[in-house]
């Protein structure tokens, strides 16, 4: 029994590694699944300048793989207030290592982030600059059907800006 392991041992313990580096590399991209399907949506805006202000909205999304899977789509329709909609692209930048999110709302508003998948808190971190703001994202997967997030715009001086707490739920 303590010589040699057998050919089959050899085998199932390659596949098994091949198994893992296989997972490893496609990890990445897969983390962006996780966003696919319909989902209920709310969030509770607070504006910090000059006074804070608090708005509610509730909503609806879907999220798919769009143009030949390299990407993920994130499209949410408030149901109140109605009317305001966002589209959310997402992909894995596979030679920079990162994720690119690009937004842009029904008011017109838009921007670009990268992010970095944290496995030990399941999060995912955006972060960028935005018309002179430091815009920080955070995605944490509670469970497979619940993603809370917040948002954090602060200002060049350290002011804070605006803050978002949502919810995404099937």
């Amino acid at each position: 029994m303590g010589g040699r392991p057998s050919r089959a041992v050899v085998l199932v313990v390659l596949v098994a590694l091949a198994g893992c580096r296989t997972f490893e590399a496609n990890d990445s991209p897969a983390v962006l699944d996780r966003f696919l399907g319909r989902w209920n949506t709310e969030a509770l805006i607070r504006s910090h300048t000059p006074i804070v202000r608090e708005a509610r909205t509730v909503g609806r999304a879907v999220c798919r793989r769009t143009l030949e899977g390299r990407y993920v789509e994130f499209r949410t329709t408030s149901v109140d207030p109605p009317g305001a909609t966002e589209l959310q692209i997402m992909t894995y930048d596979a030679a920079a290592g990162i994720y690119r999110q690009w937004v842009f709302d029904s008011d017109g508003y838009r921007h670009e982030l990268s992010g970095r998948w944290d496995p030990a808190t399941l999060t995912l971190r955006w972060e960028g600059d935005v018309d002179g703001a430091r815009v920080v994202i955070d995605d944490r997967w509670v469970s497979r059907d619940r993603l809370e997030w917040t948002l954090t715009r602060t200002a060049a001086d350290g002011r804070l800006l605006q803050t978002i707490r949502g919810l995404v739920s099937r």
